[in-house]
């Protein structure tokens, strides 16, 4: 367990800095009265710290604000390229990766393909590999990274680093953390993919006017992650979040969890094939009769009226009813973010579910809003990059923290 640090003058005067920095990062440029009033320090606390902050390059001067008389008041700015981030994506068959500034902006991505028989040893060679050449080629020193943040599928150990179990992958109790912090000497942040990207709908969307949400992915598979006070919460061992493995049909199709008739057997891409299969006779004439079938190929197929796919998107729409139903009575949130690659055929199925989920528990005396993230697949490799960067701005309430704000 972190041992927190004793509260004394040092501990306060950090306390203080990470307020305003933090306050500068989110709301610059911003001026030091309405530094003051949101962090409520006074003006000579508050000027001695953005003096500190100006001479170790962390913050700015950037112009004026807008003065109706009197004299303007000096805008504040963080700067972002103080120092960078890399951000990991684990897929089935390739890796996504992004070099961000310290706002989680994408500077540099690419994606790197692998068989899907490769070992994982063969994997973190590519990680190496890689992370090196995004350095090289936009000059940069390794002392310029702060951290490594990765997105895995699955249920991760987000303390030691260890993904404990990838059905997707395959993997079972593998270290990624400790070979990456032997090459490069710096801190790695692993969590689910799915917790990734609640930190790029926190810092850049949904966050910005709700502080409690559930955020629901739907592609390859269905996870959900949940934000309370703005925290995302990962229960006792790091699995929450596992809500593809809720049961909606205790005598239904076999999942790979071991259990029967999860959700996630009647809603994921490969869902789609088994319900195709049942409904292919009744349309013969079908584009998608021997085709590869996911939510892109149904997308594609219903756009062009296929009467096969628009039925298989009905009835992903009333499983995914079924799932959001189960989500607001278990959870009553204040809104529901959809995300994930089914999101590609939005139009033809996501608001016949909504109207559906109307039907809960609560209808008639609250209404849960649902709706549909509008980051696009960057927030992945952002939100892998947040955990490393987050870090770093963490209020350095514990003796080990790891950040820019500890004197």
């Amino acid at each position: 367990m972190s041992k927190l640090r004793k509260a004394d003058k040092s501990l306060i005067k950090d306390m203080n800095r990470s307020a305003v920095i933090n306050t500068i990062r989110r709301k610059g440029p911003i001026s030091r009265t309405e530094i003051s009033s949101i962090t409520n320090l006074g003006q000579s606390t508050l000027t001695k710290i953005t003096e500190e902050l100006k001479n170790l390059d962390l913050v700015y001067e950037k112009g004026e604000a807008h003065s109706t008389g009197g004299r303007k008041a000096i805008l504040l700015e963080f700067n972002h390229l103080y120092a960078f981030a890399i951000g990991i994506k684990v897929m089935q068959d390739h890796l996504v990766f992004a070099l961000t500034d310290l706002q989680a902006t994408i500077i540099d991505k690419r994606d790197i393909y692998f068989a899907t028989s490769s070992d994982t040893q063969h994997i973190l060679h590519l990680m190496k590999n890689t992370i090196h050449q995004l350095l090289q080629e936009n000059q940069l020193e390794l002392n310029s990274l702060i951290g490594i943040g990765i997105a895995v599928s699955g249920l991760v150990n987000s303390v030691t680093g260890v993904v404990l179990k990838s059905p997707l992958l395959k993997w079972e109790n593998v270290n990624l953390s400790e070979p990456l912090m032997e090459e490069f000497q710096l801190p790695v942040f692993i969590d689910n993919d799915v917790n990734a990207y609640i930190n790029a709908e926190l810092e850049f969307g949904h966050g910005h006017t709700s502080d409690q949400f559930i955020c629901i992915s739907l592609g390859d598979g269905m996870g959900a992650s949940f934000v309370i006070d703005r925290k995302v919460y990962k229960g006792e061992y790091g699995g929450a979040g596992e809500y593809g493995h809720t049961i909606i049909n205790v005598d239904g199709r076999p999942c790979y969890c071991g259990q029967n008739g999860c959700i996630e057997t009647y809603l994921s891409n490969s869902a789609l094939k088994i319900n195709a299969q049942e409904f292919a006779s009744r349309y013969p004439n079908s584009r998608l009769i021997n085709k590869e079938i996911n939510y892109e190929t149904l997308t594609e197929a219903a756009r062009e009226n296929d009467s096969l796919a628009l039925i298989l998107f009905e009835q992903a729409s009333k499983y995914l009813s079924i799932g959001l139903i189960n989500a607001i009575n278990s959870f009553n949130p204040k809104s529901i973010v959809l995300i994930g690659e089914a999101l590609v055929g939005k139009e033809f199925f996501i608001s016949q579910a909504t109207e559906r989920a109307k039907e809960n528990f609560f209808k008639g005396t609250f209404e849960s809003q649902i709706v549909i993230s509008q980051l696009g697949d960057d927030a992945w490799v952002q939100g892998a990059a947040l955990q490393a960067i987050n870090q770093l701005f963490q209020p350095p309430i514990y003796e080990e923290s790891n950040t820019l704000l500890n004197t």
